[in-house]
């Protein structure tokens, strides 16, 4: 399989019992495969909603093991044309989704979601989305 950038939403919605377990088992064989590319941001999402250190601790063991994917500066010039073109075309959506579109764009990698602003980006772009 291709690498994949795996959404917060998606994240989520795998940690959760009873929930998607198609999402689930597709996350599970991302991460044994090593096939997940991780924006420092989702990151960010991931650890900053923690219910305690223990869990905070633990999720950070798990998110060290992904490749993380950085950003070199040149990238926010390129994020604000790519958010400002969005908009014209009348797709407004939180700068932190346009942010991950456009790095799964630029990596030519699908993103998993659980979020309707990817779809709404998906129409107007290149971007891939992968479902489970």
């Amino acid at each position: 399989m291709t690498k994949v950038i795996i959404d917060t939403s998606a994240w989520i919605e795998s940690f959760k019992s009873g929930r998607d377990n198609k999402l689930k088992e597709l996350v599970k064989r991302l991460i044994i495969q090593g096939d997940i590319l991780l924006p420092g941001i989702i990151k960010a999402e991931i650890l900053r909603g923690a219910k305690n250190l223990k869990e905070y601790e633990r999720l950070n063991d798990l998110l060290n093991g992904l490749t993380y994917l950085a950003v070199e500066d040149s990238f926010w010039e390129r994020l604000a044309r790519f958010s400002f073109e969005l908009f014209k075309k009348g797709i407004i959506v939180p700068l932190i989704d346009t942010y991950i579109a456009l790095l799964a764009i630029e990596n030519n990698v699908p993103i998993v979601h659980k979020d309707k602003h990817f779809d709404l980006i998906a129409q107007k772009t290149p971007l891939k989305i992968l479902k489970p």
